[in-house]
């Protein structure tokens, strides 16, 4: 089995591994919340601009130090 899609997370700080985990756990959970699969949302920018202001709110929450997040998320050729 390939692994078809990947996820790219841009930060405009150093990651902590909490803020690097919190990334990874908020993009899960609007996935699952959000009914839509990996690939609907890499089609539609409104649903890819919408995960990253679920994310940057995440960490904003969490009180987390982070410069700026910004998802994009590929097919692999």
């Amino acid at each position: 089995m390939t692994n078809r899609i990947s996820i790219v997370v841009s930060m405009l700080c150093e990651g902590t591994p909490k803020v690097k985990n919190t990334i990874q756990e908020s993009l899960d959970v609007f996935i699952a919340l959000s009914g839509y699969s990996i690939e609907e949302v890499i089609e539609n920018q409104n649903l890819i601009d919408a995960l990253n202001r679920h994310v940057n709110n995440d960490l904003v929450e969490l009180d987390l130090e982070y410069g700026s997040v910004i998802i994009n998320i590929v097919y692999n050729n």
